[in-house]
């Protein structure tokens, strides 16, 4: 497993700001503070997840990249693909490494106690060379690093991976050095598809404070139409009184006129209160006792409920044809006492 200049310290696992190796088993080895780096990552085995680099058409989505990439490696992987977990990196010489790991080991990973923005393999901590391959020695393994390549290996092995090219050493201080590009940009990110990290939803003071302002004003004006409502019916019963009184009031050749507007006016409020989206507009009183009034309103099943409440209550009701007005239906009615 990879060895640090920097001597590891016991990891507090609530400290986000580090990149932490996991060693062979699976538990957590050595820690690196780099510069930069505002969360947690973390640097599995190379041996451990087989990298891929396949020619995708560079207009996939990251979701038609996984689906194309399971398609390809279906007969390259040693176990079922619905157990294998599948990661897109970034495309590079025109080749895109594609991440094939048991979704059992990613849980694991994810069960030591840390939770990362970053899951990489190690060969993937290793800068791209101009020609041939970079090496870091790892242990009893070895990362190497080249343009479209990444892999661990034993180093007797390596060369039929690496050929002819040529193979660069870098000690540990160069490694570190490189680091924070690297993570700042990473070329693949185990953590995605059902192992992306949730990000947890705060709410900042300043912004509590505007939804709360905000809740409130909607209160208070949720408050006010329904004031200029009754205000708006209240005035408009009063007019309609005071014409009736005035139509009263012109002497005996209109003995004739029916009184009767405040029980009427009554249950036709009453009906205006109980049926949900029906809005008065206008309410004018005839001399013969009759009122007209025009309704905004939301469907035709609104105006059948509310004429059935206007007819329930003894009154007679005539028109009601809808048309449009500024957009919203209306309706013109003409209630009478029975």
């Amino acid at each position: 497993m990879p060895t640090s200049s920097t001597e590891a310290e016991p990891l507090d696992t609530g400290d986000a700001a580090a990149l932490v190796f996991v060693e062979d088993d699976g538990t957590l080895g050595p820690a690196l503070a780099v510069e930069g780096l505002s969360g947690a990552a973390l640097a599995v085995p190379g041996t451990q997840v087989a990298v891929h680099w396949l020619e995708l058409a560079g207009d996939l989505t990251h979701a038609q990249a996984a689906a194309a990439a399971r398609l390809m490696l279906a007969d390259a992987s040693a176990e079922p693909l619905d157990r294998m977990h599948v990661a897109v990196g970034r495309v590079e010489g025109g080749l895109t490494p594609i991440a094939l790991v048991p979704n059992a080991r990613m849980a694991g990973w994810l069960g030591t106690g840390l939770d990362p923005d970053v899951i990489l393999p190690s060969p993937m901590l290793l800068p791209v060379p101009g020609t041939g391959f970079v090496l870091r020695d790892a242990g009893e393994t070895a990362d190497y690093r080249g343009l479209g390549a990444a892999f661990s290996i034993e180093p007797e092995l390596a060369g039929a991976l690496t050929g002819d090219a040529p193979v660069a050493e870098i000690d540990a201080v160069e490694f570190e050095a490189g680091l924070s590009a690297i993570l700042a940009a990473p070329p693949l990110n185990l953590r995605q598809g059902p192992f992306a990290r949730r990000r947890q939803w705060k709410l900042e003071a300043g912004r509590t404070r505007r939804l709360v302002l905000l809740g409130l004003a909607l209160a208070a004006l949720t408050l006010l139409v329904q004031i200029v409502l009754i205000l708006g019916y209240t005035f408009a019963a009063d007019r309609a009184e005071a014409e009736t009184a005035a139509l009263s009031a012109t002497g005996p050749e209109r003995a004739d006129i029916r009184p009767g507007f405040g029980p009427t006016a009554a249950l036709f409020f009453e009906a205006i209160r109980a049926t949900p989206n029906v809005e008065m507009t206008r309410l004018e009183y005839r001399p013969d006792g009759s009122l007209t009034a025009s309704l905004a309103l939301d469907t035709p099943a609104t105006l059948a409920a509310f004429r059935g409440r206007i007819e329930a209550s003894g009154l007679r009701v005539e028109g009601g044809e809808i048309t449009t007005s500024a957009g919203r239906p209306t309706t013109e009615l003409i209630v009478r006492p029975s």
